[in-house]
């Protein structure tokens, strides 16, 4: 079972295990979204460009990201869905790195929906060299624990 909103802590950091990004994942990535922009699939068109080689695409770290943290379980069973999110991109992945994502909670607050809470996450993705290659902040609806119970006059619960 997955994180409950009151067990997220205010400043504790998680970090993923991590994971290698391969060739494979590069041209799977780029069929499924149909994005073959050459300095992802073209290793000679890259070499020319001032990364020197193909890299990936930085929807494809953020997608890995997420598979990441989905592995630590936090969401599981717990999560009523994703809000919002700001995503920002710092350096290339390479064929080859590893990047591992650290997360950690930055606030939370109960909704007007006494079931419910959001929590801010802070997502930092960093390669094999702890280098930050992008982050973002997640806006993520959580149920609560300790939800009150409802009486039978009380509207069913919705986003």
């Amino acid at each position: 079972m997955g994180l409950y909103f009151e067990d997220f802590e205010i400043g504790k950091a998680l970090r993923t295990r991590g994971r290698t990004v391969g060739e494979a994942d590069i041209t799977t990535y780029a069929g499924l979204i149909g994005d073959w922009t050459p300095i992802h699939v073209d290793e000679n068109f890259a070499r020319s460009t001032p990364f020197g080689t193909r890299v990936a695409h930085g929807t494809l770290t953020l997608s890995i990201a997420v598979g990441l943290m989905a592995q630590l379980g936090l969401f599981d069973g717990t999560v009523i869905g994703l809000l919002n999110m700001t995503w920002s991109f710092q350096e290339p992945v390479r064929i080859g790195d590893t990047v591992y994502a650290v997360i950690t909670a930055l606030e939370k607050r109960v909704t007007s929906k006494p079931d419910r809470g959001i929590v801010k996450l802070d997502i930092r993705v960093t390669n094999q060299a702890d280098v930050a290659v992008c982050r973002g902040v997640h806006d993520v609806m959580m149920m609560l624990r300790s939800a009150p119970s409802l009486t039978s006059s009380d509207p069913p619960a919705g986003l």
